[in-house]
C-alpha cells in the first residue's frame, strides 16, 4: 500500500505541473501563432495552428485574430483542465489510501465523461477554428472543416472504456458494502 500511496503522489504532482503548465504553453504558443513553439530542448511541441488549416493560412495573424483563436481554444482547455483536475483529486484519494470506495469511481467515471466532451466539442472547436483562421483570407479561400481520424475514435473508445471500467468498480464498491454489512 506504501508504494501505491508514493506512486499516487508522483502522479499527482505531474498532474499538477501539468494543469499549471497547459494554458501557459496555450497563451505563449497563440503569442508566437502560427510558428510552432518548441520548448524543454525540443521535448514539447504546441501549435496553437491545427494541422488541417496551417496551409490554408494565407496571411499574417493579426492581433484579434490571435485573441479569437486563443478564446476558441479554451474551450476544449477547460475541458482538459477538468479531466487534470479530476485526476488529481483522483490521485489524491489513492494517495490518502482510499482505493475502493464511492468517490475515486466518481471521479473515474468523470474522466470517462470528459474524454467524451472532448469529442463531441472537437467539430465545434475545428468549425469555429477555421472560421477565425481564414475569415480574412481572399474570397474563395476561406472554410472551415470537420474531420474525424483514428485518433478521434481511439479517443471516444478509451472514454467508453473508462465509463465501463467505472461502472463495474462502483458494482464492486457496493458488493464491499453489502458485504459488510451482512453478518
Amino acid at each position: 500500500m506504501n508504494r501505491i500511496k508514493k506512486v499516487s503522489q508522483f502522479f499527482k504532482i505531474i498532474f499538477q505541473l501539468i494543469f499549471i503548465a497547459l494554458p501557459i504553453l496555450l497563451i505563449v504558443s497563440w503569442y508566437y501563432a502560427p510558428t510552432e513553439l518548441v520548448t524543454l530542448y525540443g521535448f514539447v511541441h504546441m501549435d496553437a495552428i491545427p494541422a488541417n488549416y496551417r496551409k490554408a493560412l494565407l496571411h499574417t495573424l493579426s492581433t484579434n485574430e490571435k485573441m479569437l483563436g486563443f478564446l476558441v481554444s479554451t474551450i476544449p482547455m477547460m475541458v482538459y483542465l477538468y479531466i487534470l483536475y479530476t485526476l488529481i483529486k483522483l490521485f489524491s484519494l489513492y494517495e490518502k489510501g482510499e482505493i475502493f470506495s464511492i468517490q475515486p469511481v466518481r471521479h473515474i467515471r468523470n474522466v470517462g465523461y470528459a474524454l467524451l466532451a472532448t469529442q463531441m466539442i472537437e467539430p465545434f472547436y475545428e468549425f469555429a477554428m477555421g472560421i477565425v483562421l481564414t475569415m480574412h483570407n481572399p474570397p474563395g479561400h476561406r472554410f472551415a472543416s470537420i474531420t474525424m481520424n483514428q485518433n478521434n475514435v481511439g479517443i471516444l473508445l478509451t472514454a467508453l472504456m473508462v465509463l465501463l471500467i467505472s461502472w463495474i468498480m462502483l458494482e464492486a464498491c457496493q458488493l464491499k458494502d453489502d458485504q459488510r454489512l451482512t453478518i
